[in-house]
């Protein structure tokens, strides 16, 4: 079965959330999706997980079994709130994050669209000077066949574009071509520090569950950390788990991990003198969140203006050629 998308995350989780809200059991939960949802692999899903809890598994167990299905961080935040009894704000805070989620998303993809469309663009036409209007003027001395060098043109054009769209396909079912390009992305370009604000506070947010629920920091901090995909990250969070597994303070495992900033590692600090780390890990989210959105501003407007100064160098060298084909066209011809 494949990942939800997050349509589906948002009603799987918020069918939940709403039933459990109005008291039913999980079994009953579960036969209601079943019964009357339109999705099917929401109701596939749901279908197992009310066969393991009829035999005995706990939903906790089952969910957490499925978590690639349903999203690794809303199966740890799920299963946090059945332990710790608060499955309603735990679903609340869950529908809240695929809020932020696709918002976060629908903007990214309107920043890029408009750069990617008109390079794209820019592109056809410079495709189309040089197959086609530059070929008129490089033959002027001779009779040419306007009508097929038009449809050549055409074909030209329509063959690059269609390399383009097959190699960008190859890339996203190339699964492993596609996690090395990913993990460039996330590590060496500009987009790497919004991928690494939206991870911490992912992480933040399930550690703030988890320390609701009850759940020892050492085991807390080792189910999160499999949220981190970078090599930099999983090095950081290995070294992190084995302070805490020798017993060592929550501060200095997580400033072992070299991953932080010294404003985060304030707020850890803090929070474990004061026995509020809970508290605090929501204060670090929020602080990523903000972060997030930030980053997200500086991108877009230092995106689309370098678009259009690319536009212009290639418009500026269309000009360029034109004007030298077209005079050394009408000498040759003289």
């Amino acid at each position: 079965m494949k990942e939800f998308t997050l349509s589906e995350k948002k009603l799987f989780f918020g069918t939940i959330g709403s039933l459990y809200n109005a008291g039913y059991s999980y079994t009953d939960i579960f036969e209601t999706i079943i019964t009357s949802g339109a999705n099917k692999k929401i109701v596939q899903l749901a279908f197992i997980i009310k066969t393991g809890i009829e035999s005995g598994t706990s939903v906790t167990a089952v969910m957490n079994k499925y978590k690639d299905i349903v999203g690794l961080q809303y199966a740890m935040l799920f299963c946090a709130g059945d332990k710790s009894g608060k499955l309603e704000e735990t679903t609340e805070t869950i529908l809240n994050d695929i809020k932020r989620t696709e918002n976060l998303r629908n903007s990214i993809i309107a920043s890029l669209t408009y750069p990617v469309l008109l390079l794209l663009g820019a592109l056809g036409i410079l495709m189309f000077c040089h197959f086609f209007f530059f070929k008129i003027f490089e033959n002027m001395s001779a009779s040419i066949n306007l009508s097929g060098l038009f449809f050549s043109a055409l074909i030209k054009i329509c063959f690059v574009y269609a390399a383009i769209f097959t190699i960008v396909f190859y890339i996203f079912i190339n699964k492993k071509l596609c996690t090395e390009i990913l993990d460039f992305i996330k590590e060496k370009t500009f987009l790497s520090l919004l991928i690494k604000n939206i991870y911490y506070s992912n992480f933040f947010s399930v550690l703030a569950a988890f320390y609701d629920a009850g759940i020892p920091v050492r085991e807390s901090v080792e189910t999160a950390s499999a949220l981190f995909r970078t090599k930099k990250e999983i090095l950081g969070m290995y070294r992190t788990n084995s302070m805490l597994q020798n017993n060592r303070d929550v501060t200095s495992a997580f400033m072992a991990s070299m991953l932080f900033d010294n404003n985060t590692m304030s707020h850890i600090s803090i929070g474990e003198k004061t026995g509020k780390l809970g508290q605090e890990y929501r204060t670090i989210a929020k602080i990523y969140e903000k972060n997030i959105k930030t980053t997200l501003d500086v991108i877009i407007s230092i995106l689309q203006p370098a678009a259009i100064v690319m536009v212009g160098i290639l418009v500026g060298y269309i000009a360029v050629s034109f004007y030298t084909r077209l005079y050394g066209g009408i000498f040759n011809s003289l």
